[in-house]
């Protein structure tokens, strides 16, 4: 298939009249004039690295670009607009996450595999906790300012509310769940508090609900290790990693299908559904990892006794007084 031509296509599409073609693509992507040529000649085909940056240039989304049509595709299909409202952004971000939950649970034979290095809260129904990740997303792309916010003032917009909840709910009626998780999982959020925490950012008061959240989380995620089933009786499965998780990665396995998402960034994760190598590439990893893990699920073993007393210690901490 022949995306060189098909890129050249839709950038002429929305290429200025007055502006030459050839010398468009040697300015955005630093190239020579014969290497160009070698592009529209198909005897080079464009990196992923030079799409990216010709979408971000022209303001065209990468399925768009690659004249991907399939409704069912999740690949990249992102515009990818900086000047893009950030709060849109995340309203995406969730609507998406929301229309795949919701194909899953009419699918078939449905397994969700998850390596998490953090806890993702948008699949959760923790106000406050959500209220955390919107605010450092938003504090992210400079729209909250930590010198002149305070936790207690930020509010979530009442759309994003409803999706957060929508997406807390579809989560929870799925079935069949295995999760990867290492040291990190708790500590990564409870270290987060802590520094806002030193930046004067939350009241007393915030620490304390946060924290009672905190150790709602806890109690869910204790009944889920004892009983492998939550509220809805949607089965789990947790492995202990011996190996600290390079990043939060899931897998998802339905009708004879499948699709491979990495959350690097809230906004923009990278998702693979078309690649079959890639997959099998990161399923091997996955397998990997669960080898190298220890079940956690229905057992009283010493290690799951430690782990939870150190994570209650931990969030117990998060109210103490400061020392110095």
């Amino acid at each position: 298939m022949n995306y060189n031509a098909k890129i050249i296509n839709r950038i002429i599409k929305q290429l200025p009249s007055n502006k030459n073609l050839v010398n468009s693509l040697m300015k955005v992507l630093s190239l020579s004039r014969e290497t160009t040529y070698r592009r529209m000649r198909n005897q080079i085909p464009f990196s992923f690295e030079e799409v990216v940056i010709l979408a971000k240039y022209f303001n065209i989304s990468i399925d768009e670009l690659l004249e991907i049509k399939e409704d069912n595709n999740f690949l990249l299909n992102k515009n990818f607009n900086i000047e893009q409202n950030p709060i849109d952004i995340y309203t995406g971000l969730l609507n998406d996450e929301i229309a795949f939950m919701k194909k899953l649970h009419v699918s078939k034979d449905v397994k969700i595999t998850a390596t998490l290095n953090n806890i993702p809260f948008r699949f959760l129904p923790y106000q406050l906790l959500f209220k955390l990740d919107y605010f450092h997303y938003m504090h992210s792309v400079g729209k909250i300012s930590l010198v002149t916010s305070r936790y207690s003032d930020i509010e979530v917009p009442p759309a994003i509310s409803d999706l957060h909840n929508q997406l807390a709910s579809c989560l929870g009626r799925l079935d069949n769940i295995t999760c990867i998780v290492d040291s990190m999982l708790f500590t990564n959020i409870i270290k987060k508090i802590q520094y806002y925490r030193r930046l004067r950012f939350f009241s007393a008061e915030d620490l304390q609900l946060l924290q009672s959240e905190m150790f709602h989380l806890l109690d869910m995620y204790e009944n889920l290790l004892r009983s492998g089933t939550n509220a809805s009786g949607s089965n789990y499965v947790f492995y202990y990693s011996f190996f600290n998780l390079e990043s939060s990665l899931f897998f998802f396995e339905y009708d004879n299908d499948s699709l491979l998402q990495f959350w690097i960034y809230p906004e923009n994760p990278i998702t693979i559904r078309n690649n079959q190598q890639a997959k099998d590439i990161q399923k091997r990893w996955i397998d990997l990892k669960i080898r190298n893990s220890m079940l956690i699920t229905k057992t009283t073993d010493i290690h799951q006794i430690e782990m939870l007393r150190s994570i209650y210690q931990q969030i117990s901490e998060l109210t103490e007084p400061e020392i110095g």
